[in-house]
């Protein structure tokens, strides 16, 4: 379910940029050129996020898990502790 929803952001922001970027102005006024250029970062920083998040996903995951369960060990152990 994750990795759709994850391939189905990539996609509309890829389609985003290819509709967004013919209609940013890049020459012209200071104000019009840096609002397209950061416009641009952001739309490719929203991108490479999905894309890295559909690359190393399960990476994540484990160590997630991993974490949860050492985290669930350690509240065990305090409340069995008397003292």
């Amino acid at each position: 379910m994750r990795r759709k929803r994850l391939f189905l952001c990539l996609l509309l922001g890829i389609a985003i940029v290819f509709y967004g970027v013919p209609y940013l102005n890049f020459q012209g006024d200071l104000k019009t050129v840096i609002f397209s250029i950061t416009w641009v970062l952001f739309a490719l920083a929203a991108i490479s996020g999905n894309l890295i998040a559909l690359l190393y996903g399960k990476r994540v995951n484990r160590r997630a898990t991993t974490t949860k369960q050492i985290f669930k060990q350690q509240k065990k152990q305090k409340v069995r502790q008397y003292g």
